[in-house]
């Protein structure tokens, strides 16, 4: 009879290896969230500005200046339209197949919020600050983590109900006017936008800085608990080398 051999120290249950569903979910919308952000950009190019014309807006210091041409995707107003919309339906649907998928396979319970995470968060905090030597024991999503994870999904919600608002104000009135109007939902979408590239930018930066090895499991859904950022004592751009197994 043949029996897996465990790595010294590794939790089979909150093991970091990824699902095929959940490998291709998460490049196809890092493709399509890429996509969607330059073309927004550029649709918002074509009148950089949330208030209408002859009034102010209270909350956007940098009204009429365009974004850098480098950040936006589509060449042309209806060509990154059309990518835009494209682009919302891919993301639309992969996000349903991942949260659906996350539901019937259990892995919702790694993601969701815990009742004690306030603390771990202030736990991994003091360790990133050098202020606790050893690495945190928390499981598969350190606080942090959960704590973003969580909130991309509502991020992604908030960012494609304004949207829906103001990409058809007239029959989607009730939705528009609870956003505040037209101008209102438009600011709420590009918020929701600059969070969630806020969260992407961290989320890239800690894989880098701390996690290298996890992009394995991202593309061939392989790990090795033997270089987690607990068994390294993993900071950002400081550790100690991966013990052999």
């Amino acid at each position: 009879m043949c029996t897996e051999k465990r790595i010294p120290g590794r939790d089979m249950k909150g093991s970091r290896n990824h699902h095929p569903v959940v490998r291709i979910t998460h490049w196809v919308n890092a493709i399509a969230l890429t996509i969607m952000v330059g073309s927004g950009l550029r649709i918002f190019n074509a009148y950089p500005a949330f208030a209408r014309r002859g009034e102010t807006f209270c909350c956007y210091p940098f009204e009429h200046k365009a974004i850098p041409r480098v950040f936006t995707f589509g060449g042309w107003l209806a060509g990154a339209r059309n990518w835009h919309f494209a682009m919302m339906w891919v993301l639309v649907i992969n996000a349903c197949v991942y949260l659906g998928f996350i539901y019937l396979h259990g892995e919702w319970r790694d993601l969701v919020p815990r009742r004690g995470d306030p603390r771990d968060a202030w736990q991994m905090i003091k360790f990133y600050a050098f202020a606790v030597r050893e690495h945190p024991r928390q499981g598969k999503h350190n606080a942090l983590q959960r704590g973003a994870y969580f909130a991309m999904p509502i991020v992604g919600l908030v960012a494609v109900l304004s949207g829906l608002a103001i990409w058809k104000p007239v029959q989607l009135a009730p939705l528009t006017n609870l956003l505040g109007g037209y101008v209102w939902a438009r600011y709420w979408h590009f918020l929701a936008m600059l969070a969630l590239v806020a969260l992407s930018v961290v989320h890239v930066f800690m894989v880098f800085a701390v996690d290298p090895y996890s992009l394995r499991s991202m593309i061939t859904g392989g790990y090795d608990e033997s270089k987690s950022p607990e068994q390294r004592n993993a900071r950002p751009f400081w550790w100690k080398k991966a013990d052999p197994v």
